[in-house]
């Protein structure tokens, strides 16, 4: 047997020291252990912070160790906890993007090997912030690819007539029923002038035909659906933004840019669970992601256009919110 060089052995007691106290590790578990504090102090209710802490930024500055038990495997350390919020949570703590505290923590060896587990003290008034936050996810969340502004429903064109209301007697004396409003009769109107042959076959040639929906046109649209969120599960925003209508691809939450750094940064992919196909050649579909503490189990109606021969995507109706 060779004998270990004592100073290769304390480099690698010191990096181990070091790793426990200052990798980016260290900060996305304190971050959590926070957070969970946060929520505890809430009562349980943390389907808004989960998502906060997904889009949340934590970052350890001028971390020192301060000792060791290496009996326990035990480090003991000092530094300060930095918490950047994404942008738009700032409203919900009084403008500020960073939130600080300087922490004592500590970092023990899990008995799985899966790392640290670490306890902090320090991190108060970051907690009561986060257990105060109010704000809704749709202010800071990154937008995910479907149509934030929904289209209204369309309004029923029939006309109603609103039954007159009738204040009560002053007195006991009964009301006087409201006098009768007899409809108007409409004013006559010529009939229609009938068309002259020649009017009526330029008039048919020239309207447009809808053409009937065929089966290799709903495989078409399936195969875009389904060509549209195997690329979003592959974080492929271009390959993705091929498959929506041009007028989408440019900005927003279609554009090839936002599709990537929302899908390509997901812990657990998007995965296509169902489609079904609705009446008018809609699809509705559901699927399901992890941003890391908060998930995603979404249903939407996806609706498709032909443009060119080419079946693409013009709106995506979340049923969900994700």
């Amino acid at each position: 047997m060779k004998r270990n060089d004592p100073p290769q052995a304390a480099r690698a007691e010191v990096k181990h020291e070091q790793a426990a106290c200052g990798s980016a590790t260290a900060g996305d578990r304190l971050k959590n252990a926070i957070f969970d504090a946060a929520i505890a102090r809430r009562n349980g209710d943390r389907t808004n912070l989960d998502v906060l802490a997904d889009y949340s930024v934590a970052r350890l500055q001028d971390p020192v160790v301060k000792g060791r038990d290496r009996s326990l495997d035990v480090t003991r350390c000092k530094g300060r906890f930095i918490l950047e919020v994404p942008p738009g949570a700032e409203r919900g703590f009084g403008g500020e993007r960073q939130l600080r505290a300087d922490l004592d923590y500590t970092a023990q060896a899990s008995a799985d090997g899966a790392g640290f587990v670490y306890q902090q003290k320090g991190a108060e008034p970051i907690v009561a912030m986060l257990a105060a936050f109010n704000l809704g996810t749709g202010a800071y969340r990154p937008p995910p690819a479907i149509d934030e502004a929904q289209a209204p429903a369309e309004l029923d064109r029939r006309t109603t007539v609103a039954e007159p209301t009738v204040a009560p007697p002053a007195s006991g004396r009964p009301a006087e029923p409201p006098p009768a409003v007899l409809p108007r009769k409409p004013a006559p109107s010529a009939p229609p002038k009938p068309l002259a042959r020649t009017e009526v076959a330029d008039r048919t040639a020239t309207e447009p035909r809808q053409p009937a929906p065929t089966a290799a046109g709903s495989r078409n649209s399936e195969a875009t659906v389904r060509a549209f969120y195997g690329a979003l599960g592959a974080g492929n925003g271009a390959a993705a933004s091929s498959q929506v209508i041009p007028e989408k691809r440019s900005s927003g939450a279609f554009s090839a840019g936002a599709i990537s750094r929302f899908y390509g940064r997901l812990p657990e992919p998007l995965k296509l669970t169902g489609i079904e196909p609705l009446a008018g050649g809609a699809y509705r579909v559901t699927y399901r992601y992890s941003a890391g503490r908060s998930r995603c189990n979404g249903t939407a109606v996806v609706t498709l256009t032909n443009r060119g021969g080419r079946d693409l995507i013009r709106s995506i109706r979340s049923l969900s919110g994700c």
